[in-house]
């Protein structure tokens, strides 16, 4: 059986032949939680659709050099572009639910500030938030092989979000008292609008605001879900439907 090459995330532009210092956090994580060594290989990803076969060619205190050997195009993106527009619940269920969304492949998030999100509304804390989402996206891409790294915006207020849309955009709401489902969704769907609610879902206000903006509601079945088991299960019906799950 064939060993599974470590990969790490590389935030720069990579060219074969290339040395690279790697910083703190990456020689960390290869030297003291893989416990990798001197010619041994790893797979390197820096947000483009090419991957970089490279060797640890150096180890100084806490400082690892590399070796970029060879690059090969590797583009396992989804055709189908979900904006997932997901309202901020407490940490281990958002933390959870970013992670698996990004697995599944939408390709941006916004975290949505709404009535009923039970957090800080600091601003600062809502920033520092913002970096810890980023490195979580960067480790679920480090997992599934994800060699894009979707793009997290900064937190928004739903009244905001919602007025927004991009052209061919559809537009759906998770909503357990509708009576529309994914499949009775228009045919060709390529962009999609998903916003999800947290714990408390959305007032009766925000609802109306989400309806006249023009949002499909839809509901996944006849069980009211977790919003963190709602976000993954829309996520991977719609790629079922419309992206490429069913490949």
């Amino acid at each position: 059986m064939k060993n599974r090459i470590p990969r790490i995330y590389i935030n720069k532009d990579l060219k074969i032949h290339e040395k690279v210092i790697l910083n703190v956090s990456n020689t960390h994580y290869i030297i003291k939680v893989l416990r990798m060594n001197i010619q041994e290989k790893l797979e390197i990803f820096n947000d483009t659709n090419y991957v970089f076969l490279s060797k640890i060619i150096e180890i100084k205190k806490k400082i690892a050099t590399i070796l970029v050997l060879e690059k090969e195009k590797k583009n396992i993106e989804s055709l189908l572009l979900i904006h997932l527009g997901l309202a901020i619940s407490k940490n281990e269920k958002m933390n959870f639910a970013i992670q698996k969304s990004v697995e599944l492949g939408v390709h941006m998030i916004t975290p949505i500030l709404s009535k009923y999100c039970n957090i800080n509304r600091n601003k600062k804390n809502i920033l520092k938030k913002n970096i810890y989402w980023k490195n979580i996206i960067i480790s679920a891409c480090q997992q599934c092989k994800r060699n894009i790294i979707p793009k997290i915006n900064n937190a928004e207020d739903i009244n905001i979000w919602c007025t927004k849309s991009n052209t061919n955009e559809i537009k759906i709401v998770l909503d357990p008292r509708s009576s529309t489902n994914v499949n009775q969704l228009p045919k060709n769907i390529n962009c999609i609008r998903l916003l999800i609610g947290s714990e408390g879902g959305f007032s009766s206000l925000e609802m109306e605001k989400i309806i006249k903006h023009k949002f499909i509601q839809v509901k996944l079945g006849p069980r009211i879900l977790r919003t963190e088991t709602a976000a993954i299960a829309a996520v991977t019906a719609l790629q079922m439907k419309f992206g490429d799950l069913s490949n």
